[in-house]
């Protein structure tokens, strides 16, 4: 096909004819000097002309980062406290453990006063009042039955005394009413409760030596001697037992000495030379009780 400007050729791609040495204008190239050539998959609005893009859409709130729970400000404060809350328990406890150690070594006082007036019933006594050993005296013929009636009844005497003193010991106000819970009424006060248990221990092991004084006393008032030496030989087996009872409330008392730390390098009261040794070894006797 010819025409003014010369030969035109088919595309190859588009089949669309193209004049060869057209003038650059109107026709073709739309006054561009560019020759319209189809591209494949590009539409008519897209060859050179903007795009009108859609709207994005709405941001994504921003999402506040929280700090780890141990990196928090609170965490630390939380600590302080805690730790304020412990110190605070911990001395209220080593103050409730400091009173009840006081009241152990108050009433270990108060006891000790009592039971050293033992050994002048129990032990040798002295030479105007000879304690219990005498009594072995009737069988000999050395002591009579009614010097022996008299000391017996000086034994009692005594020792009914450092029984009651022994029951009146307390280290702070009991209750007034025994409770019903099935835990026995502190009836020595203070914070250590065990204490009751201790005293009425002693308590009765002074009680079996009362009863021993009783068979001296029955002894002395005998018809004759036959019947005087039986008792006495009974009184004195009932002291026997009477110490090994004194020495069970002694083994207590030393428990509670060791549940706070008290020292246990010391005899307790009313304890036998032969119970101490037993128990340790590395102290001396402060007091003289007769072996069980």
């Amino acid at each position: 096909m010819c025409g003014r400007s010369g030969r035109a050729r088919r595309t190859p791609r588009s089949g669309r004819l193209v004049r060869i040495g057209a003038r650059p204008g109107r026709h073709d190239d739309a006054g561009s000097g560019v020759a319209g050539v189809a591209i494949k998959g590009k539409s008519k609005r897209s060859q050179g002309r903007p795009v009108r893009r859609p709207a994005a859409g709405p941001r994504i709130q921003t999402v506040e980062r929280r700090l780890p729970w141990y990196r928090a400000p609170a965490f630390p404060v939380t600590l302080a406290v805690i730790a304020l809350i412990g110190t605070l328990v911990a001395a209220a406890n080593r103050v409730e453990e400091g009173w009840a150690r006081d009241d152990v070594r108050r009433f270990t006082a108060d006891l000790r006063a009592q039971t050293d007036q033992l050994p002048s019933v129990i032990g040798t006594g002295t030479a105007k009042l000879p304690g219990f050993p005498s009594a072995q005296d009737v069988t000999s013929g050395k002591l009579t039955t009614k010097q022996l009636a008299v000391r017996a009844s000086g034994w009692t005497a005594k020792l009914g005394e450092i029984q009651q003193r022994v029951d009146a010991i307390t280290v702070g106000d009991p209750p007034a009413e025994a409770g019903t819970d099935g835990e026995p009424s502190n009836a020595v006060g203070g914070r250590v409760p065990m204490l009751t248990s201790v005293r009425d221990s002693y308590s009765a092991a002074i009680g079996v030596y009362l009863e021993a004084g009783t068979i001296f006393e029955k002894a002395g008032a005998a018809a004759d001697k036959g019947q005087a030496t039986a008792l006495v030989e009974q009184g004195a087996a009932t002291a026997q037992r009477a110490g090994t009872a004194m020495d069970a409330a002694a083994g207590a008392l030393a428990r509670v000495h060791a549940r706070y730390g008290l020292d246990l390098t010391k005899q307790m009261p009313g304890e036998s030379t032969e119970a101490f040794s037993a128990r340790y070894s590395g102290a001396s006797p402060s007091n003289v009780l007769p072996p069980n």
